[in-house]
């Protein structure tokens, strides 16, 4: 996936983050790299180009990937560079 700390993604994301890919529960594989990171997608179809959700959705709150990188909720809102498109949902 195409984001990593260089974007705001937390770097000490630890081994099994979840991430939603194609609404399927993915976990991290390795080390946040500055502008990419590796998931396991075995338990999905993905292509290049599908939409993976870093945090946000009910089945994914922030709260869980801030968890997972030995942080709170608010400095991953506040660390999300320039580069990072993302949408607001009420």
């Amino acid at each position: 996936v195409g984001i990593g700390y260089g974007d705001g993604y937390p770097r000490h994301a630890k081994n099994g983050t979840p991430i939603l890919i194609n609404d399927v529960l993915c976990l991290l594989i390795g080390r946040v790299s500055m502008d990419l990171i590796c998931v396991d997608i075995s338990s999905t179809k993905a292509n290049v180009g599908d939409n993976a959700i870093l945090w946000g959705d009910e089945q994914l709150p922030i709260e869980v990937v801030a968890n997972n990188s030995d942080t709170i909720s608010y400095e991953l809102f506040t660390g999300l560079s320039a580069r990072v498109n993302f949408e607001l949902v009420p």
